[in-house]
């Protein structure tokens, strides 16, 4: 049985096989949950003081703000020092900031600003988290495994996304959002043991002559640019996370409003997106041996855009529910599929550099989406928000495919002939 175990784990999750990032991974799994708990307790707790859905969306703008304000700088910061020390004190601090929120929840002092606040503090942990993580991963990990290292990475994420948004409704209903927030803290515990542990360092080669940091970050951004199957991807993952992937602002108000739900519907529509997302993950790790597929990263963004659209008609839970499990599907393969686009697409010794602007646009898009989405939910409903956010995806995407599929095609071709 272990032979046949490991025969399975050798042939679709070969970067199970390496110790670091097999450690990386484990602690991942239980993490994120407590992640996904505090991030569903977070968002219905604004949403119950404040019964505002531009309230709501000002907390993501404040959570996400702080990765456009300095994620470039840090991705300089990032290629100069350990990779390992630095994501070992971010999820030290943020573990402390789950516990600090808890405890403000329990004595009755959270108040809307309050929240808001520990929100901006989590998202300047995040800013450093997220490249370091990223530009990390590749070491973990050997580059031909790389595909898969990132499509498993999914999935555990997409796990926790299908399980604590289920498990935070009902710790929410019966114990309140106090419960959630220290059972995210507790679970940071596991993800620094196992940090600890990885040999990998993510130190930059000895004698690597550095220049200035604003040098380093304009030669990073020189690169994205000139690139263009870097910059086509970080330009589709920017339009859909600002116009379609704002699913923390819209689907609480579309659980209370329309589906006339509580906190336990909210948590199940959060499920079902995190269940098409783990689905879609986890066929992306299975199928990593494909390689990297350019008309699959294109159509899961003009998918989901659809997908989005078609959401502002559901006024039943189950369809709500079931278009949400395609919806999540769409996101993490056009996510995974950009996350490994990029990164192959990068050199070693800029990767850090790289990841920082692929945070910048995927984390800092968010506060104007949510800014966005909150806007419209106030103004014109939710379900009007989602037709509209649908029709922009769809016509954007399309625009993007029809004029730089055959650049990047091209681009590619010429790298494989060594041009």
């Amino acid at each position: 049985m272990h032979a046949q175990l490991k025969a399975i784990r050798d042939k679709h999750f070969p970067a199970l096989g390496q110790r670091d990032y097999r450690l990386f991974w484990t602690g991942q799994c239980i993490s994120l949950i407590g992640t996904w708990m505090q991030t569903v307790g977070q968002a219905w707790l604004v949403y119950q003081l404040t019964d505002s859905s531009f309230l709501l969306g000002l907390v993501g703008t404040l959570q996400f703000l702080p990765m456009m304000l300095f994620c470039l700088p840090i991705g300089a910061i990032i290629d100069r020092h350990s990779k390992k020390q630095i994501l070992f004190w971010v999820q030290f601090i943020m573990m402390v900031n789950a516990m600090v929120l808890a405890l403000m929840v329990w004595t009755g002092k959270a108040t809307y600003g309050s929240i808001a606040l520990q929100a901006f503090v989590l998202g300047l942990l995040n800013s450093i988290d997220m490249p370091v993580r990223q530009s990390f991963m590749a070491e973990l990990a050997s580059k031909q495994h790389l595909m898969n290292a990132i499509a498993l990475n999914s999935t555990v994420f997409n796990a926790a996304r299908v399980i604590g948004p289920a498990v935070s409704g009902l710790v929410f209903s019966y114990f309140g959002p106090t419960v959630c927030f220290l059972l995210n803290g507790i679970s940071f515990i596991p993800v620094l043991y196992n940090i600890k542990r990885i040999q990998a360092d993510g130190r930059p080669a000895e004698g690597k002559t550095r220049g200035k940091i604003l040098s380093e970050v304009l030669d990073g951004l020189t690169y994205v640019i000139k690139n263009p199957t870097i910059s086509t991807t970080m330009m589709l993952v920017a339009l859909c996370n600002t116009l379609v992937m704002n699913f923390n602002v819209m689907i609480p108000v579309m659980a209370k409003t329309v589906l006339q739900g509580d906190s336990k519907s909210y948590g199940f529509l959060m499920t079902a997106l995190g269940t098409g997302a783990f689905v879609g993950a986890l066929s992306l790790a299975v199928n990593s041996h494909k390689g990297l597929r350019l008309k699959l990263l294109m159509g899961a963004y003009l998918a989901l855009s659809l997908f989005i659209f078609i959401l502002g008609f559901q006024r039943q839970f189950s369809f709500a529910f079931i278009i949400f499990i395609f919806a999540g599907w769409c996101m993490t393969t056009a996510l995974s599929c950009s996350n490994t686009t990029i990164q192959a697409n990068s050199p070693d010794g800029m990767r850090g550099r790289i990841m920082s602007v692929y945070s910048l646009v995927l984390g800092g898009s968010v506060p104007i989406g949510s800014i966005y989405a909150g806007s419209m939910c106030e103004s014109l409903g939710v379900s009007t928000t989602f037709k509209i956010s649908g029709v922009l995806g769809i016509i954007l995407v399309s625009s993007i495919i029809l004029s730089r599929y055959k650049l990047i095609v091209r681009h590619q071709e010429a790298l494989k002939a060594g041009l």
